[in-house]
């Protein structure tokens, strides 16, 4: 993700600034777009643009909420459709807006921000590991809060963590 006032990339992908949001700009809260799907079978609808991160790379997915004209919806999960390449909204409920239709996209910002932050706590521990042991990150995955790195010590002591810890 982008952070606000970066410039974008000469070599992002065309249309990535219009489409992707959260890509562009980590800080956006809120957003506007017209709904350019509808799944009711699934309960999800696709967006012209979104803010809302489909998750992905060990990253959890952004959750919130949808307004329209008629009607309201909690994000309850945002996903890329691998083949179509489609970021997916399903909404709880049984109503979903209409194809065309404007809505009113808004971000869990204290889910999300706290999810930045972990995100950059396991950057910042992998680069400690990196530069004290040469050792690469082998796994991991993360929720806002928490999070797991695997790297492959032969052995773990708490001197060890101890050691990280004051580095980091």
């Amino acid at each position: 993700m982008a952070v606000p006032g970066q410039r974008i990339p000469d070599n992002a992908p065309a249309g990535l600034a219009e489409a992707e949001l959260f890509a562009v700009d980590a800080y956006l809260r809120e957003f506007e777009s017209p709904v350019s799907a509808v799944d009711p079978e699934q309960g999800r609808v696709a967006l012209r643009r979104t803010a809302f991160f489909p998750g992905g790379g060990g990253q959890p997915h952004d959750l919130g909420s949808l307004r329209w004209s008629d009607g309201s919806g909690a994000v309850s999960r945002v996903a890329r459709d691998r083949e179509t390449g489609v970021i997916w909204h399903w909404l709880d409920g049984d109503v979903l807006p209409d194809q065309g239709a404007e809505v009113s996209g808004a971000l869990d910002w204290e889910r999300r921000h706290l999810t930045m932050r972990t995100h950059t706590a396991l950057h910042i521990l992998c680069g400690v590991i990196w530069t004290e042991f040469g050792l690469a990150v082998t796994g991991g995955n993360m929720e806002p809060g928490k999070g797991r790195l695997d790297f492959p010590f032969e052995s773990m002591s708490v001197e060890l963590g101890q050691q990280v810890e004051r580095r980091i």
